[in-house]
């Protein structure tokens, strides 16, 4: 009996049952007393504490227990090459979103709930404030009325709770779920530096694993009731991208490159990406395009020449707007104020989503009774 009520646990690394997975290794019960030994597939596993504590609950559900222990041990070499093996016997090849279904081994599309619109901020090039953007985005929807979250998927280069000024341990609510911090303004946000013991620490963990604390960042948070949810990406084409595009249910992409070649050149292989995953990409913004000098309002090119209304072209992509490179953004961002930054082109790009927001929630309830709206409460 204990042995099938863990088969229902899953390993947090590969989304598959630890019994299926030959993860079980020994089970003692004496008088009600029961002990569980479970060998995971890597030393010092970060979710280990997630697992231990997914098969004491499925044990105990069993009734007439009087106490679980769950010890842990690591698989040898010859046992990762075998589960290996196995693994890759049984995998299903990725399918595109648009036949539905699981997109890839252990990987399935997560539901909305309550999230009407939900945007990835992407770049294919570190450096370019695509950070920034996504929260003066976050910032000028929260300003017009709407429920907004901001869920931070850059898990090697965290910045969202920084320059959105929030601090503190996200808690479990009545329902279960992560109740998320919210910033001065009401923006839900959730970050894995507010799940660190120390923020400071660098996140050295492996494909699987980064996989897996993406989809509980979205999936166990309660995010409630959403007009928009923005996913800040961390910029190339690895895993955590990939899991984003092919786990969350995306409404639309918005890409952002600056006016460097180098930056121009790499920002491609990320918009080939999302074309390749089927996100609808919204258009590009092009952060830095140029310093307004405060003495004279003189245009200055500080990285060449803009590009970006070029590169959209190039690209297929609508052009959203240049941002300016303003020297209040740093130090709000630092303060952990920039939500007090407001500028044209992003009031421009927040009427540009509104609009795909309007049309997509259109062709949705078209001959249905609209159950909820993009519009805020007045």
């Amino acid at each position: 009996m204990v042995l099938e009520a863990l088969r229902n646990v899953l390993d947090p690394e590969i989304g598959r049952s630890i019994v299926d997975l030959n993860m079980v290794r020994d089970i003692t019960v004496d008088d009600g007393n029961v002990t569980v030994k479970i060998a995971l597939t890597v030393a010092h596993c970060p979710l280990a504490k997630t697992l231990q504590t997914d098969a004491e609950n499925a044990v105990r559900k069993l009734g007439d227990v009087r106490s679980v222990k769950v010890d842990t041990t690591t698989m040898t070499r010859k046992e990762l090459e075998d589960l290996k093996l196995k693994l890759q016997s049984s995998a299903t090849p990725v399918s595109s979103p648009k036949n539905g279904g699981k997109v890839g081994p252990g990987i399935e599309r997560l539901g909305r709930r309550g999230i009407r619109s939900i945007i990835a901020i992407i770049s294919g090039k570190g450096g370019v404030g695509k950070s920034f953007v996504t929260s003066a985005l976050a910032s000028e929807l929260r300003r017009r009325g709407y429920e907004v979250g901001v869920l931070d998927a850059d898990l090697t280069g965290p910045s969202i709770a920084k320059v959105l000024g929030v601090a503190g341990k996200p808690h479990k609510g009545p329902n279960g779920g992560i109740v998320p911090l919210r910033t001065q303004s009401g923006i839900k946000v959730m970050s894995i530096n507010l799940v660190l013991d120390d923020p400071s620490m660098p996140v050295i963990w492996r494909g699987p694993i980064v996989n897996s604390v993406i989809r509980q960042l979205y999936w166990d948070v309660d995010w409630g009731e959403l007009h928009y949810l923005l996913v800040d990406l961390p910029p190339g084409t690895s895993d955590a991208p990939l899991t984003v595009f092919q786990s969350l249910p995306l409404d639309g992409v918005v890409v952002v490159s600056s006016p460097q070649e180098l930056a121009s050149m790499i920002v491609s292989k990320a918009v080939n990406m999302a074309k390749k995953m089927d996100a609808p990409i919204l258009g590009l913004v092009e952060n830095m395009s140029y310093l307004k000098c405060p003495g004279c309002s003189e245009t200055i090119n500080i990285f060449g020449e803009p590009k970006g209304e070029k590169l959209a072209l190039s690209l297929e992509l609508p052009f959203l707007g240049g941002i300016p490179l303003d020297p209040s953004v740093a130090r709000l961002s630092d303060q952990g104020r920039i939500e007090e930054y407001s500028s044209s082109t992003i009031a421009g790009i927040v009427d540009e989503l509104r609009t795909r927001a309007a049309k997509q929630l259109e062709q949705l309830t078209q001959g249905l009774p609209i159950a909820w709206s993009i519009e805020p409460a007045r």
